[in-house]
């Protein structure tokens, strides 16, 4: 009698071998797929980071934004030297690194409220860049109707540069 309970344990264990083998196998796949998808950032992140410190003289970074309207730009934010706040835009080229004060222009958040007061849906994503020649923050966002919209505005003094609605 004591064979026969035996023998009924066993194809219970490997059920529950076989469900942690499942979920294991779904887990490692889960993490591979994040780790694939994220990677162009994480590197895209690394290369701004290193060209902002060695072109930009950062010594420390705190931030990092991506943008690609017309050109793809990296803006990182941190501290030079002299410990001042700044931001480094770097061309995806690596080339001509804008290098600014936070001090001498419109801080995101200043930027992301002028957006606000549209009354976007959704505010997708803010970032600076070169914008003929002047830096400048370039906000993406939905509009009340689910409409695709790019709005630049100069660095310097938040004058609007471009506006591009409905796409």
């Amino acid at each position: 009698m004591r064979q026969q309970y035996q023998r009924r344990q066993r194809p219970h264990h490997w059920v529950l071998l076989s469900i942690l083998l499942v979920i294991l196998v779904i887990l490692i796949t889960g993490a591979y797929m994040v780790n694939k998808a994220t990677k162009p950032l994480s590197q895209n992140q690394a290369y701004a980071e290193s060209v902002a410190k060695k072109s930009g003289h950062l010594t420390s970074t705190s931030q990092f934004y991506w943008t690609n309207l017309d050109t793809t730009y990296y803006t990182v934010a941190g501290k030079n030297k002299a410990n001042q706040d700044v931001y480094a835009i770097v061309p995806k080229t690596g080339k001509d690194v804008t290098v600014l004060k936070k001090s001498a222009g419109l801080s995101r958040n200043t930027v992301l409220q002028q957006v606000w007061n549209k009354n976007p849906k959704k505010v997708l994503s803010a970032a600076m860049c070169v914008f003929n020649g002047k830096p400048a923050w370039q906000v993406s966002y939905l509009n009340k109707s689910g409409k695709l919209c790019y709005i630049t505005f100069q660095y310097s003094n938040g004058k609007v540069l471009q506006q591009i609605s409905n796409i």
